[in-house]
């Protein structure tokens, strides 16, 4: 279904133009449509500087040995609105947004979400994470039209077997690809690291781990 009115979508933007887009992105915005959230913290190992990172709950790829298993399921969370989300972030003294997942271009309303942030104008700018190609996102007309409002994407499916251990990629295959110059390439490429926390009995870790996720995940360790 998604596929279908994402299709009637961009044909009629594309014939329509901006004017069709503005109008149609302006009456959505009045619906109050959810998205579901895995969890959200502050950060210095996810990105340049403070960062607000924030974790979606939904994830169809299903990468083998993937770092967030527990955000695959679709099953409801955390539901906030995209202003709930961004009336949230504002609030913080930060650098910067990281969104991550789970799948960020998976949640519906993602849009509307990347047009409030940017409106923040964060001197770090805002990452973003997804297991679609960049191929895939320009042949997706409300994907392609989320790379307007990021600093930074990284792309690509994680595969084990090409897995690096320095910058914020998970493996060799994924690019980083850049839409300002907000954030610099050397910035990115800087050792991993882990940021760990607790909560109630349950140990949190966020980050890069130079270090197997099965192995993690042996201790009991809950990775975000």
């Amino acid at each position: 279904m998604r596929d279908t009115i994402n299709y009637i979508f961009s044909t009629l933007a594309l014939i329509l133009g901006s004017t069709f887009y503005n109008t149609y992105t302006t009456r959505i915005s009045r619906l109050k449509i959810f998205m579901n959230i895995h969890a959200y913290s502050t950060s210095r190992v996810n990105g340049p500087g403070n960062r607000f990172v924030l974790w979606t709950q939904g994830c169809s790829k299903g990468c083998s040995d993937c770092f967030n298993p527990l955000t695959w399921s679709v099953k409801e969370n955390i539901s906030l609105t995209p202003n709930q989300i961004f009336e949230l972030i504002k609030n913080y003294d930060i650098d910067g947004v990281t969104i991550t997942g789970g799948d960020p271009l998976e949640q519906e309303d993602i849009l509307e979400l990347l047009m409030l942030l940017y409106t923040l104008n964060l001197s770090k700018g805002i990452i973003l994470f997804t297991g679609y190609s960049i191929d895939e996102i320009n042949k997706d007309f409300l994907l392609r039209k989320s790379l307007s409002y990021i600093d930074v994407l990284i792309d690509g499916r994680y595969e084990k077997d090409k897995r690096i251990s320095s910058g914020l990629r998970g493996s060799e295959n994924q690019n980083i690809l850049y839409f300002s110059d907000k954030i610099h390439p050397e910035e990115l490429m800087i050792d991993q690291e882990i940021e760990v926390g607790v909560s109630c009995d349950k140990i949190y870790v966020t980050g890069f781990p130079n270090i197997s996720r099965k192995v993690l995940r042996e201790l009991g360790v809950i990775l975000k």
